[in-house]
C-alpha cells in the first residue's frame, strides 16, 4: 500500500491543505534542525556510555567501598580503615 503512487499524491495533497504551501518550506526546516540536533544528543549519548563501559570514567571518589554485584545493584563491601580520630 505504501508503494503505490497514488498512497503518496494523496498523502502530500492532504499535508498542503493542512499547512498550506507557504508554510511548508519553514515546516521542512524546522523538522530538519530538530532531526540535526536529535542526531546530535544521540551521538553524544552513546559517545558517553562507551566511556562508562570502558570503565575510564566509572571511578567516583569518595565511592571506593561501594561495588556492582553481578545483578547491577550496589553492594557495600567493609574495608578495613584505621580509626577515626578522636
Amino acid at each position: 500500500m505504501l508503494r503505490q503512487p497514488w498512497f503518496w499524491a494523496v498523502v502530500i495533497l492532504l499535508i498542503m491543505l493542512l499547512f498550506g504551501a507557504n508554510k511548508l518550506p519553514g515546516l521542512a526546516g524546522s523538522v530538519g534542525k530538530s532531526l540535526k540536533i536529535f542526531k546530535k544528543e544521540v551521538k553524544e549519548l552513546q559517545e558517553d556510555t562507551d566511556v562508562d563501559v570502558d570503565g575510564s570514567d566509572s571511578e567516583v571518589p569518595g565511592m571506593s567501598n561501594v561495588q556492582q554485584s553481578p545483578t547491577g545493584a550496589p553492594s557495600h563491601q567493609q574495608q578495613h580503615s584505621p580509626d577515626p580520630p578522636k
